[in-house]
Formats: structure tokens, sequence, C-alpha cells
């Protein structure tokens, strides 16, 4: 049993909490629930910082002091290596682009499904299944940092991404029937598809995506997005529901819009999205 992996689950949310404990029942895993950060500093210590996965609410309501972002700071400051997801109901685009910068694993929104919840959780608790989140450990600044290092010393632009998929109506009735996570894996492989290996493309939640892509400048980058247009519209002829659906790009580029990695994260976080028109 000492062996089990480790999952700390801090949310107020007694229903959410006690549904992802059902959803783990048929696993082997000791979870843990914290209610504020002395609560989690202590899970932590006693588990000799060996956790596996960290769930959160953007806003934990059971100490004010700790919110989304300050948890994974405080979780960063005794490992690094720690993965945090957020899930929630917050889906503001600035919100979400936020936390990305600072290292979340992962964001995912409140509705979820069962079986997509699990599937993430379960990558992060048996980390032999991990591909490209290996490869950034977890931190997106990190990397970021580390690439932008190696573009600025060669001499090369790179280009950051982000893309969503918004419920392109009114219609009160789609929008409680959102279905795009039914989708949402078979986008994201669609669109990945497209690209070439050097690029690091990310999905962070059903309803978006990131991209980091070395040695592409501006002109490039509006290649990439014609590719993406072009797959995405493809996609849509598969079933109807797809119309519903727009496509939101957003790219920032070194050294163009930036000449740091805050500076092009701020960029990513504060340009008006380029809404790309999907009804067909």
């Amino acid at each position: 049993m000492d062996n089990l992996p480790v999952l700390v689950l801090v949310d107020s949310n007694v229903v959410v909490k006690n549904r992802i404990r059902k959803i783990l029942s048929d696993q082997e895993i000791t979870i843990y629930e914290a209610y504020n950060r002395w609560g989690l500093l202590k899970i932590m210590a006693e588990n000799k910082y060996q956790v596996d996965l960290i769930i959160t609410d953007v806003q934990i309501d059971t100490d004010s002091s700790l919110d989304g972002i300050s948890l994974m700071k405080l979780v960063k400051s005794k490992s690094d290596t720690i993965p945090v997801v957020v899930l929630t109901s917050t889906s503001s685009s600035e919100v979400i682009l936020k936390y990305l910068s600072e290292g979340v694993a992962e964001y995912i929104l409140k509705p979820f499904e069962d079986s997509y919840l699990k599937e993430k959780i379960l990558k992060y608790i048996n980390s032999e299944s991990l591909t490209e989140f290996t490869v950034i450990k977890f931190s997106l600044k990190n990397f970021l940092e580390s690439e932008f290092y190696k573009a600025k010393k060669g001499g090369y632009p790179i280009t950051l991404l982000k893309i969503s998929f918004q419920l392109n109506t009114s219609d009160p009735t789609k929008q409680l029937n959102n279905e795009f996570y039914k989708y949402s894996k078979s986008v994201y492989e669609e669109i990945k598809s497209t690209l070439w290996d050097s690029d690091i493309y990310i999905q962070h939640g059903y309803h978006s995506h990131l991209g980091f892509f070395p040695f592409c400048d501006q002109e490039n980058s509006k290649i990439i997005s014609s590719k993406i247009i072009a797959k995405f519209e493809a996609f849509k002829l598969t079933d109807p529901k797809m119309q519903d659906y727009t496509l939101i790009q957003t790219f920032v580029t070194y050294p163009t819009d930036g000449d740091s990695v805050n500076q092009l994260l701020m960029a990513l976080e504060s340009r008006t999205e380029e809404i790309i028109d999907c009804q067909g």
C-alpha cells in the first residue's frame, strides 16, 4: 500500500471531490483532501514530497489566501515535478493563459465527462504514459525559458500559438448540449498530424491547444494558421454538429512581439484573439 500513487484534492466542492473518488474507485490510488495551504503542506511533507498529482479549483473558498495560482507557486517551491491540474468552471481566456504561463499541467472545465477526467488523471498518475508533458516537465514557463535562450543565442525566430474552439451560437439548447469533448481528441490529433516533428503541440483540456514552433517567423505562422483552418474545416464535414463551432487562433512571435518569455506570454494573453469564421 505504501507504494500507491498519491493524489491530493484541493477543492471546497464536496460533490466534485466525491465524484472524483467515485471515478477512481476501481484504481489503487491514495487520495488525500486538503482544505488550506497548511493542510496541503502537511500532506506533501508526510509523503516526503512524493506526490503524483494535485487537483485544484481556481477559487478555493476555504482559504481566501490560497487561490489556484498561489497554490501552484507553493507546490513548485517545494517540488517542481508535481503536476497541478486545474478543474474549474472559470473559462476566461485571460485566466487560462495566466495559468498556462505559471506552469499548470492541465486546465479542465466543468462540467466534465467522467471518462475524460479519468483518462487525464491516469495520464499523470502513470508517468510512463506521458509524452510531450514529460519533455516540458509540467512547467511551460521553464520550457520556454530554455527554448528562448537557444533561439536568442542562435538568432532564429520562435512562435507561440493558442487555439480554442468556441460554441458559436446563442441557442440555449445547444449551449446546454455542448459535446465538443466527444471530438476533442480527434480534432487535436488531426491538427497535430499537419505539423513538423520538431513542433510542440499540446492539448490543454478539451477546448484549447497550445503550440510552440522553433524557426517560425510571422510569415510561417500564417502558413501554419492556414493549415490548421483547412484541417478543421475538413473535420467539420464529419459531423453536422461541428458546424456550430468557431476556431480561435492567437499567435505571438519572437523577436517581433517580445524580447523575453514574459513579454511573449503577456502578448499572448493581451492580444485580441483572431476569430476564424468556421461556419462554412
